[in-house]
């Protein structure tokens, strides 16, 4: 009885290790690097039937944050660079990263 008690106790300590990809709600979070400075975000959407995706710019300008990426499409981005002009930017699956939420 004792064994059996110890194995279920490793198996719920299992359980509460932190998700490193995921907050509290269930969201997972990944980034796609820029080769310029953009200010604002225009348009954030799947290039393969042009769904819209949730994200926003990072704060530093040079990346930007997807919201529940799925993990297995190109994305194409649309954003105004510091001199105000429009840029259209893809990136394909391999050039988007997860992002590490804790440690």
């Amino acid at each position: 009885m004792i064994l059996f008690l110890g194995t279920a106790d490793a198996v719920f300590a299992q359980s509460k290790t932190p998700d490193i990809f995921h907050d509290a709600k269930g969201d997972s979070y990944h980034q796609l690097f820029l080769d310029f400075k953009a200010k604002t975000l225009l348009e954030l959407k799947y290039t393969t039937d042009d769904s819209l995706i949730e994200g926003e710019l990072s704060v530093d300008g040079f990346s930007v944050i997807l919201k529940n990426y799925a993990g297995d499409k190109a994305v194409k981005v649309k954003v105004l660079n510091e001199a105000g002009e429009e840029k259209e930017v893809s990136k394909s699956k391999c050039f988007i990263d997860p992002v590490i939420l804790q440690l």
